[in-house]
Parts: structure tokens; C-alpha cells; sequence
């Protein structure tokens, strides 16, 4: 297959020097996207510049920064796409535009910042994908409530499928989530699996799901 797979996070400027982001370290997109290209899928990897784990050079990546460039990296790369494995932590908000040719100074006092609403890039692609295209979301929601709260995204952005994961994912080097289909299905993944073995897992659970 032509697997696409985003990663790590987006960062939005505030000024010259300031921006808005995430902690997302990019580590389970980069290792989904390698075990894609070790099992011979054409892999392409979307990665944010602010992730801290990078790919194996022979992995093709394309950078970017804010969710506007991975929209347009979007556009430019699904329609060739089988499957959209869509890992990266893309903003929720997104900070109003100023003089991001300057840079604040504390000199000046407090400071109000106002956020917006950033699209839904995924619920945006899955609109417009076609019927043999897969695209796989991800959620990091409380574990309390997590399948429910995964499945009413699942739901609200037309994907095929998600992977739902603890909010304790978050920079953590293990794993305990689960793989939801629009079906209804829920596969759990073994607790506490250390990423690269989580992709492995989960590029198992999105070939199975793809298969005839």
C-alpha cells in the first residue's frame, strides 16, 4: 500500500520568537511510519519540526510547522494515499494574528492572547477521500471515559477507524490503547507495550482492516 502518516506536533507563532504547541515528542507516528516501510508499504511521513524523534533517512519525510502547512501538505499528498494513518498533534487553537515581525516584551506588561478555533484537518481530508481510501485517526482522551469518548470522534470526523490512547501517552515511551472501527469493533492492544512494538501492533490491526 501507499501509506501516509503524520506525526509529532503542529506549532502556531505568536510573535517572531513565541509559539503555541503541544508536547507531542512525535515518537509513535515516526515508528508507525517505520514499521509501515519496513513491511514494503511506500511510506511517506508528515512530521512537525518541533518533534523530537526523527526517522531513519531512508524514510520520505516532508516537515512542517503550523496546521496550515500540513493542510496543504494534505491536500497535496492523501489524493495519492491508500491509507492515512493520521498520528500528529495537530492544535486545537490557534492564536490570532499580530505583528509576528516583532516580539513582545514583558516591558510591556501583561499580555491577552486570543485563540480561535483551528479546522479539523482529519474531518476535513475524510470529506473529501474516496471509497478505497482508509484513513485511521487518532484520540488521547482521560482513560476513564476513553472508548466512548473515541468512538464520538470516530463518529463526528467520518474516519474508518481510530486509535484511542490514554492521556498518558503523552511523551511516555509505552502504550496501553485500543483500535476502534466504525463498525463498532474494539480491539484492545496488550498494556503498557513500548511504541515501536504499539506500531507493530497497530500496522497489524489497520492490514487486517484493509484486507478483502
Amino acid at each position: 500500500m501507499k501509506i501516509l502518516v503524520t506525526a509529532g506536533p503542529t506549532r502556531e507563532p505568536i510573535d517572531a520568537v513565541r509559539v503555541l504547541s503541544n508536547r507531542s515528542s512525535g515518537l509513535m507516528g515516526v515508528a508507525v511510519a517505520a514499521e509501515a516501510a519496513q513491511r514494503g508499504h511506500e511510506t511517506t511521513l508528515l512530521l512537525g519540526r518541533g518533534a523530537t524523534h526523527r526517522p531513519d533517512a531512508s524514510i520520505h519525510c516532508r516537515p512542517f510547522d503550523t496546521a496550515a502547512e500540513l493542510a496543504d501538505l494534505l491536500r497535496t499528498c492523501f489524493p495519492q494515499a491508500d491509507m492515512l494513518i493520521m498520528a500528529a498533534a495537530v492544535a486545537d487553537f490557534i492564536p490570532e494574528p499580530t505583528d509576528r515581525g516583532a516580539k513582545m516584551s514583558r516591558h510591556d506588561g501583561p499580555c491577552t492572547l486570543t485563540l480561535h478555533p483551528a479546522p479539523d484537518l482529519v474531518a476535513d481530508v475524510a470529506a473529501g477521500k474516496r471509497s478505497d481510501q482508509t484513513i485511521i485517526g487518532f484520540a488521547l482522551e482521560p482513560a476513564a471515559d476513553l472508548p466512548e469518548r473515541a468512538a464520538a470522534k470516530l463518529a463526528q470526523k467520518g474516519l474508518d477507524a481510530i486509535v484511542a490512547n490514554p492521556l498518558e501517552a503523552m511523551e511516555s515511551t509505552q502504550i496501553s490503547g485500543m483500535f476502534i472501527s466504525a463498525d463498532g469493533q474494539i480491539v484492545y492492544a496488550p498494556t503498557d507495550l513500548p511504541k515501536n512494538k504499539f506500531a507493530i501492533w497497530l500496522l497489524n490491526q489497520a492490514e487486517q482492516f484493509c484486507s478483502p
